[in-house]
């Protein structure tokens, strides 16, 4: 007879329960057998704030950056234009705090090489893309099209920065532009590839259904996520958002607001805001994006199907009725 060790069982309870968990787990992809690559950011606004403007650094900065700068010779007035940007106090600012808060950006390179991982999970097409940094001076946070991004860095300088604060951007607003959002943003503005927006006069439903495919998406690729970041909600609104989920469903139903096609009626439940009006000053906002990601959430869990095919679903109604959604009071 061959005795086990003593720790055996506890050993195996403890595998069985992790199992079982990961089961449970929609966003527990298994991505061991995916190498990780390593992650490049371009710094553009380093090479410009730094650049001296002699014909030959702006003949090394044009051929480094053709994509910020063309590729046709830069005039004198071209010139001027970029001394003037550089020069602008509030740019100088904003590019001076990027340097305190982003010198190296390893940490956001380590997760977003950690994503790219669930991104060649899903999509085995995946490439991963070009990544620049700028200064936007604007709220232009992260754009991408045609494999390339580009992420305006000054606007995930932190809650209550100064450069905000000097152009009164609303504290609700400011709350999302901190380093946390970084990393969300880009898998963010990736998902536009591979989500149909709605049209702007559909009804509310297929907004709700869009924008929870968008937190869906993004929940995927960082699982590790915290419902703070994924959701854009301060803790006091995601225990508002919990405590008040079928009443909320109960709202929209009753008010017959998931089949309203008035966007300008409809529009103050998926806007950023710092509350929904019409719910109370002590409501969180985007209530709609909530209980659409929940109704994606039920949907899949429900019914087994895989990523791309969900995304590519535009059938909102077939997805709400599918899902089996009824949040429990």
């Amino acid at each position: 007879m061959i005795m086990k060790p003593k720790y055996y069982f506890t050993l195996s309870l403890l595998s069985l329960i992790l199992f079982l968990s990961s089961c449970k787990n929609p966003f527990n992809a298994d991505i061991s057998g995916i190498p990780a690559e390593k992650v490049e950011i371009v710094r553009y606004e380093q090479a410009l704030f730094h650049c001296d403007f002699t014909d030959a650094s702006i003949q090394n900065l044009q051929q480094q950056f053709p994509l910020f700068l063309g590729n046709a010779p830069i005039d004198s007035m071209q010139i001027a234009q970029l001394k003037s940007y550089v020069q602008d106090p509030y740019l100088a600012k904003l590019f001076a705090e990027t340097q305190k808060n982003y010198l190296q950006l390893g940490d956001a390179k380590d997760e977003l090489a950690e994503s790219f991982r669930y991104f060649k999970h899903y999509f085995k097409e995946f490439q991963q893309p070009e990544i620049y940094t700028y200064i936007s001076g604007s709220p232009e946070h992260v754009h991408f099209q045609d494999g390339v991004l580009l992420v305006g860095i000054d606007n995930y300088l932190g809650f209550n920065s100064e450069p905000y604060n000097i152009t009164q951007i609303p504290k609700y607003k400011q709350f999302a532009m901190s380093p946390d959002f970084l990393v969300r943003d880009i898998v963010l503005a990736i998902s536009a590839a591979y989500i149909k927006p709605p049209a702007s006069n559909a009804a509310l439903l297929e907004h709700m259904i869009y924008e929870g495919k968008k937190l869906y998406f993004i929940k995927t690729m960082l699982p590790k996520i915290s419902d703070k970041v994924l959701f854009a909600q301060t803790d006091a609104h995601l225990s508002w958002l919990r405590e008040k989920e079928n009443y909320l469903w109960r709202y929209y139903v009753e008010n017959e607001l998931l089949y309203k096609a008035d966007y300008l009626a409809y529009n103050k439940f998926i806007a950023d805001a710092p509350f929904t009006t019409v719910l109370g000053d002590d409501s969180a906002p985007r209530t709609g994006s909530w209980l659409g990601f929940h109704i994606i959430f039920n949907y899949m869990k429900k019914n087994g199907e895989s990523l791309d095919r969900m995304l590519g679903n535009t059938n909102a109604q077939q997805i709400l009725q599918k899902s089996g959604y009824k949040p429990s009071r």
